[in-house]
């Protein structure tokens, strides 16, 4: 089983494959994806590189389904998962900054820098009802009361 260092790494290769595709930077991230997934070996380069290449068509065709490109995501991670358990423990860490080091220009993070808020890539609905507050970010405090004395000028 792989460290949750190791697991999230994978996890941010899944989604950087996902998110490059049908982009300017799908072709020069995929080769690179390729060579770290063949780890040398050319047959195994080529191979990697048609499956990502299919995700691809795949995600292009799907118009744009959050179901199809979390199933991408998942596969992804797996793969890299899968590629970083087969390694002894040194060629394991070598490996992984590799991979970190290729992800670095196409990762998008999921925080803000000043931790204020996150990143989504989906739809996000904020609401309140019933006298309530609702927001994404808060900064501050907030309170909710009735008028001490009613102003008949404001209805």
């Amino acid at each position: 089983m792989l460290p949750e260092v190791l697991v999230a790494l994978a996890a941010s290769g899944g989604t950087a494959v996902v998110q490059a595709a049908g982009t300017e930077a799908w072709d020069q991230l995929s080769g690179r994806v390729a060579q770290w997934l063949g780890r040398g070996h050319t047959g195994a380069e080529e191979a990697e590189l048609e499956r990502l290449n299919g995700t691809a068509g795949e995600l292009r065709t799907a118009n744009g389904s959050a179901q199809v490109r979390a199933d991408q995501e998942s596969l992804w991670r797996g793969r890299i998962a899968e590629v970083l358990e087969g390694l002894e423990s040194d060629e394991q860490e070598r490996a992984a900054a590799q991979l970190q080091h290729l992800l670095a220009p196409y990762v998008v993070p999921r925080t803000r820098p000043n931790g204020a808020g996150v990143i989504v890539d989906q739809d996000v609905t904020i609401r309140a009802d019933n006298q309530s507050i609702a927001a994404n970010n808060l900064f501050g405090g907030a309170h909710i009361s009735l008028p001490t004395t009613l102003d008949p000028s404001r209805g």
